[in-house]
């Protein structure tokens, strides 16, 4: 028995893929500050269900934000009450959640493998899906992804299970149905979407390969049929849509569906559009390490299925013509429609018009799937293998399809992809182990894998940061780039020996790789991934307070003893709360407190009521959006505090990029006190 047979059975692997990710993200669950701005708008929502005891509303303060469904908040606020409490601002109790969902999601990935591709792959395969970037990444932001990956590929492990043949076939259908249910109230149809993207693909190329005679190609996704699945969902699903309706006025699906999704798919909401092949080019660094194998476990993977097949070249049968057409039609009927002006407001036609090429991509799956299901002649029955892999690539592939066609693009929305992409990535390295030959594309791989590796390096060399910090420093219009930049310059150095290590590692990696030491090369990898990972998370980010805007406000608050519930610090009384004049980011309200105001809602005059001292405001000076400079705004309050006898304590300057926005900010606080100086 090899190494790599005795770590991938029994306790050991899944205590070994569990710690991989586990420990690959904790650093940045405790040292990352609050993220702006989904982050922070997430666990700010979360923090008020606490708050205000109620668990039905999502709330940003005095905003209902209906667009995703309560789970998360839910997750993240019993999180929060077990750990600590809704008075407590430490960003990561609410970061617990995804950092669970991202490790179990590493052990549903060996879980759904183990049928699909057999346990020595499904082990390396999960290994490298661990340990990817984005995953580790997403595991330490308190919002969806890393518990909508978990479920949904729970779910297709289930599924797989089905597909393959299994003796518990109510059993795997319900739960299917249970991932499905649960990722709803976590992000909406998404789940749903991926399970049926890897089932219809599967199925249809089963049909297509095996043939439609009873029994082969096509029953076994009957059990999903049974109404004890449906009625689960409705059962869980349910309850809560009908109660936060009632609890709004009718306004959470209009928000939901009407707006938020409907954005996503009508354009490129919030200004998140992209390039071609967006999600592609953003395989080498967020898939590393497993960049070293991605395009040797496509190809073998679509090797065997055509040599079972269901893959070849001629000729494309015909609904893969069917669909090319319709797509073609759709899509230039979208195209037209656009040039024209808008018609009458909720007319057929201006519904066609906003919705761009969207009716179009279903009819390109479907012409996907049936170039790839083309074959010449029914096969004989596949393998299990082969049938797993049919499953994998349906769901890597129409899942990745989707993504890189919408409209909205966000580097993180094709993480449901990487778990079956992982599992191909483990399918190879066996094929490789076993003797197969791919010069090519594991050329590809080393060059992806070298890519990657020197991407991540250069960002989080301090070299970069302070090339970038020379180029921010410019744009300040209220500061000089000589005094921004001489208040930056503690952040310029950071250690590097995590950084060396990953360096070294990557290039060992390569080096066992083209030995075809596939074994040693993928952990290797992975513990590059890891140093990188920890470098970035332990030193590189934590240090670079002058892109945190947040935590550069606090420090310019400090100054005078401006931040609540800390004036124990300074033997003064602490504000009840902060008045921010040019800077509203979620991350100020989560880690300062609920109660803290913002543009608009900030008064602009000082009370006459000597009860509501002392008061501090925040000052963005380089605030260009307000209708009254912020400039002279304060030298107002100056002078309405010298008719009120009230003392002003001003601050020193910090300087930092808001980096969610690109703007730079100018923060001084100011503290006024009653009758004098404290």
């Amino acid at each position: 028995m090899t190494v790599l047979d005795r770590l991938s059975t029994g306790w050991k692997a899944w205590v070994i893929l569990f710690v991989l990710t586990f420990g690959a993200a904790a650093p940045g669950v405790f040292l990352l500050p609050a993220l702006d701005r989904d982050e922070s708008r997430f666990a700010q929502a979360s923090k008020e269900m606490l708050e205000e005891d109620n668990y039905i509303l999502i709330q940003y303060q005095d905003e209902l934000r209906n667009k995703k469904p309560a789970g998360i908040h839910w997750l993240q606020a019993a999180s929060t009450a077990i750990f600590t409490g809704p008075e407590a601002k430490q960003i990561w109790t609410y970061r617990v959640p995804s950092w669970l969902g991202a490790a179990f999601a590493t052990l549903a990935c060996f879980w759904a493998g183990i049928p699909l591709v057999g346990r020595r792959a499904a082990f390396l395969g999960s290994a490298l899906f661990g340990a990817s970037l984005l995953l580790t990444s997403e595991a330490h932001i308190s919002k969806t992804d890393g518990v909508l990956v978990f479920l949904t590929t729970l779910g297709i492990g289930a599924l797989g299970r089905l597909y393959l043949g299994t003796d518990k076939p109510g059993r795997m259908a319900l739960l299917v149905w249970l991932t499905v249910s649960a990722s709803f109230l976590i992000k909406g149809p998404v789940t749903m979407m991926v399970v049926a993207f890897a089932g219809f693909g599967a199925w249809v190329w089963s049909r297509a390969a095996e043939g439609s005679e009873p029994g082969k190609g096509g029953d076994w996704w009957r059990p999903l049929a049974r109404w004890t699945g449906p009625a689960l969902f409705v059962a869980l699903v349910l309850p809560w849509f009908l109660w936060i309706q009632w609890a709004t006025g009718g306004a959470y699906i209009e928000g939901a569906v009407g707006k938020d999704l409907k954005d996503k798919f009508t354009g490129a909401s919030e200004g998140h559009g992209g390039w071609l092949f967006y999600h592609l080019s953003h395989i080498p660094a967020w898939f590393f390490p497993a960049t070293l194998l991605f395009v040797a476990g496509l190809v073998t993977a679509l090797k065997q299925v055509a040599g079972a097949g269901g893959l070849a070249a001629a000729p494309v049968r015909k609904y893969g013509i069917a669909g090319l057409v319709l797509f073609a039609v759709l899509l230039g009927l979208n195209y037209i429609l656009s040039q024209v002006p808008p018609f009458e407001a909720g007319s057929i036609a201006e519904t066609l018009r906003t919705l761009k090429p969207l009716p179009a991509w279903p009819f390109l799956f479907i012409a996907a799937v049936g170039i790839l299901s083309s074959g010449t002649a029914p096969a004989p029955d596949a393998s299990a293998e082969t049938k797993g892999l049919r499953l994998l690539l349906a769901w890597a592939l129409l899942t990745y399809a989707f993504f890189e066609l919408m409209p909205t693009l966000l580097s993180h929305y094709i993480l449901p992809a990487y778990p079956a992409l992982g599992l191909l990535c483990g399918f190879a390295a066996v094929k490789i182990m076993d003797g197969a030959k791919l010069p090519v594309s594991n050329t590809v791989g080393f060059i992806l894998f070298t890519l990657g590796a020197t991407v991540l390096l250069a960002a989080s060399f301090p070299g970069v940061t302070t090339s970038f910090m020379a180029e921010t420093a410019g744009d300040f219009k209220t500061a000089s780039a000589e005094d921004v930049l001489a208040s930056w310059a503690v952040y310029r150095e950071f250690p590097l020996w995590l950084w060396w290590a990953g360096f070294a590692l990557a290039g060992l990696a390569l080096i066992e790789f083209s030995r075809r030491h596939v074994t040693a090369a993928i952990a290797i990898a992975i513990l590059s991934s890891i140093a990188l990972g920890w470098h970035i998370r332990i030193y590189m980010l934590p240090s670079q307070v002058w892109i945190q805007p947040t935590e550069t406000a606090r420090l310019a608050l400090e100054d005078v003893c401006g931040v609540p519930g800390e004036g124990e610090l300074c033997n003064v009384p602490a504000p009840a709360r902060v008045l921010a004049l040019g800077y509203a980011e979620p991350s100020y309200i989560l880690t300062l407190g609920t109660q803290n105001l913002h543009p608009p809602q900030t008064p602009l005059d000082l009370p006459t009521d000597r009860a509501a001292y002392p008061i501090v405001y925040l000052l963005n000076f380089e605030d260009r959006k307000a209708d009254e400079p912020v400039m002279d705004t304060a030298a107002r309050l100056r002078a309405e505090a010298e008719s009120l006898g009230a003392c002003v304590t001003e601050g020193q300057s910090y300087y930092a990029l808001n980096y969610s926005n690109g703007d730079p900010v100018h923060f001084r606080a100011w503290r006024f006190d009653w009758g004098g100086c404290p």
